[in-house]
């Protein structure tokens, strides 16, 4: 995968620890606002230092192809407005991954998302040579699952407490995607 890509309105770039302060800003923006889908965080994950640390392993995965997350950023805005990831690729046999994402809550529902996840997900099959992708879900995350729709993932089922989230195992839907689904081939064209 490439360092940085370009979309209609968006560039998308894997950063480095030098772009520490910038997650920071991007995290604490959001931190009541992610609350509710995220495992909770040390209060030291809010600082530069923390920050520095989790881009120096994304770093390290990205250059093992483990993982890579990139940070979305408008023309006109130093800060990203969200973040989308490819965690715990694994080769063949297995040849799959988790997405993961985030959207600043200033920018939902300007299909910002859609538009970075239509084009990376090709890129991300092809790159790692990917069967499939899984996406998990909470029930009330109703955008969410709207969009894993739009994008042509599958429904398969429930995860019963699948992520510690605010101090209790949450259930998750369960969402995939396959390189040879119909449905992602007329999506993704």
């Amino acid at each position: 995968m490439l360092y940085t890509y370009q979309t209609a309105r968006l560039t998308l770039k894997n950063l480095n620890e030098d772009a520490a302060g910038l997650t920071t800003e991007f995290y604490v923006r959001n931190r009541d606002y992610f609350a509710p889908w995220e495992m909770s965080h040390p209060e030291a994950y809010f600082t530069s230092a923390y920050q520095r640390r989790v881009l120096e392993a994304e770093a390290v995965q990205f250059l093992r192809s483990e993982g890579a997350r990139y940070y979305m950023f408008l023309p006109e805005r130093e800060v990203p407005i969200g973040s989308l990831s490819f965690q715990h690729i694994t080769p063949a046999p297995d040849a799959s991954c988790q997405i993961g994402y985030r959207l600043d809550h200033e920018f939902t529902g300007c299909g910002y998302m859609t538009e970075a996840l239509l084009a990376m997900i090709p890129k991300a099959f092809f790159h790692y040579h990917l069967h499939r992708m899984e996406a998990n879900i909470q029930p009330e995350n109703t955008a969410s699952l709207k969009m894993m729709e739009r994008l042509g993932f599958t429904f398969e089922g429930t995860a019963r407490g699948r992520y510690l989230i605010g101090g209790t195992y949450r259930d998750h839907l369960r969402y995939s995607l396959l390189a040879d689904d119909a449905n992602f081939t007329s999506i993704y064209q």
